[in-house]
């Protein structure tokens, strides 16, 4: 039936925007920059070394999406290459660790925006921040449900206004930089191994959501081409963003103020007001941070584990009232709701670091049993049409798998343990609901849909416009590697 399909309207413009508004934001300006606190100038060795593990996995989900460019991602690539137990365990792990990220972000923007307000004199600090944060989920669950359309065209708004006030408090705050901050960290060695550990799986939350647009890919336009350049170009632009603010709080705040920073909910507004820096500067920032950055994270937080939930639903994993497609927007919106429902859940929590924490080993989990499904594909649909390959697939499979295995014995042990409970929880439910349902998987080309060549006028725009992005990616991540060497020929 027509009116139960997803609509094809989503550009590169719009997939690279879903993923870094998915990525940049709460990780960022909350938990991943607060170890700045704890490590100093170092940062940018934790993010170097994140963006490096992150690198092979989004070649290796731009392969499996551009196969299989369907709504469901990892849960669709597991249940094709693997079986149903281990795509609901993709499924829901993915689910709550996205929505995780999106709850974090509005209790993110509640302290960003509190901070705002006082700057120009507006007290709010009476209000529980997990009032403003239900109140702004039920805002975007209304922009979901009203289509992706409308969707994808405001998150390309949030991503361009956090990039264009991002770039005015650049400016506006360079004079102020300190070069001697970079001259070591305010402690006379660095945390013991473990606590390293920890760190950097904070940091390295700041990349996890990198394959947002895949989740959307049943949405997408020309998705054989889009996804792929898609997530090779969001994951640079997230190393960029993350070491160029990382940079400016280095530069800004003195050593004396890092155990402040290390503790604070809102790191960058915290530690520029302990530095001096009030009025314009807190203002400028907060409106970044709060308008563009949480904004665009809160937006793709509820349209992509909603598209997991609807193709979860249509599968028979879940109940098929989630799979109903509104026949005036042609959303998942029953999807949506739920995922809403989940939301206020998590915000009722009121901590980010636990939030933070349940996200970065859910994701984790997911991408691993990803790199599982890469491997299951290969040897059980050999003859996939696979228009993107990834350079040296199933090792970085091997590579993947190991590394984040290592990463999470040094996760939060509470965290550890609401992640194990999950993944108890999806097998139970799969034994008295699932497995009796009918388990029939259709064929790709039922399931995916005709999926269109585009013509040569609109390849020619294509790979102009893919150029553009690369040309500009590669330019921002030089620049924001470069500004580090600055300190040491100052």
């Amino acid at each position: 039936m027509a009116e139960n399909k997803l609509l094809r309207v989503l550009g590169l413009k719009e997939s690279i925007s879903m993923t870094i508004g998915t990525v940049v934001g709460v990780g960022l300006f909350t938990c991943g920059s607060s170890q700045i606190g704890l490590v100093g100038s170092w940062i940018i060795g934790f993010t170097f070394v994140a963006l490096l593990i992150s690198i092979w996995p989004c070649l290796i989900y731009g392969e499996m999406s551009a196969a299989l460019p369907g709504a469901g991602g990892t849960y669709n690539f597991a249940k094709r290459g693997l079986n149903r137990i281990w795509a609901n365990q993709a499924g829901w792990h993915y689910i709550i660790s996205v929505v995780a990220i999106g709850a974090g972000e509005t209790l993110a923007f509640s302290n960003y925006f509190t901070i705002l307000m006082s700057s120009v004199g507006i007290d709010i600090s009476w209000i529980d921040p997990r009032i403003i944060a239900c109140a702004l989920v039920a805002v975007f669950l209304v922009l979901n449900y009203l289509g992706i359309k409308q969707s994808g065209k405001a998150q390309t708004l949030f991503i361009f206004f956090f990039w264009g006030c991002s770039i005015c408090w650049f400016l506006y705050m360079i004079p102020n930089i300190h070069v001697e901050y970079f001259g070591g960290i305010a402690m006379d060695k660095l945390p013991p191994f473990k606590e390293m550990m920890y760190i950097f799986g904070l940091v390295w939350w700041c990349y996890t959501g990198f394959e947002t647009c895949v989740s959307v890919g049943g949405e997408t336009k020309f998705p054989q081409y889009t996804l792929p350049r898609a997530l090779k170009i969001s994951v640079f632009l997230v190393f960029a963003v993350n070491a160029l603010f990382q940079w400016f709080l280095v530069g800004l705040v003195p050593h004396e103020f890092y155990d402040m920073v290390a503790g604070a909910d809102a790191p960058y507004a915290e530690g520029l007001k302990a530095a001096g820096f009030i009025g314009t500067p807190i203002i400028l920032l907060c409106v970044a941070i709060a308008f563009g950055g949480d904004l665009s994270t809160i937006n793709p937080g509820i349209a992509a584990p909603a598209r997991y939930i609807y193709t979860m639903a249509e599968d028979s994993s879940l109940p098929s009232v989630f799979a109903k497609v509104h026949p005036k927007f042609k959303t998942p919106h029953m999807a949506v709701l739920l995922v809403g429902v989940i939301n206020f859940l998590l915000i009722a929590t009121g901590s980010i670091d636990y939030i933070a924490s349940v996200s970065l080993i859910s994701l984790a989990i997911c991408y691993m049993i990803g790199c599982l499904s890469y491997m299951g594909l290969k040897r059980r649909c050999p003859d996939l049409k696979r228009p993107y390959k990834a350079p040296y697939g199933v090792l970085g499979c091997y590579v993947t798998i190991v590394l984040y295995i290592f990463m999470l014995f040094f996760a939060d042990t509470i965290a550890l343990y609401t992640a194990g409970i999950l993944s108890v929880l999806c097998v139970i439910f799969w034994y008295f609901y699932t497995q009796h349902k009918e388990n029939k998987i259709a064929a790709i080309e039922e399931e995916i849909g005709d999926v269109e060549e585009p013509t040569a006028d609109e390849k020619a725009k294509m790979d102009r416009d893919y150029t553009v992005w690369k040309w500009g990616t590669i330019i921002v991540t030089a620049i924001s590697l470069g500004i580090y060497l600055i300190p040491m020929f100052s």
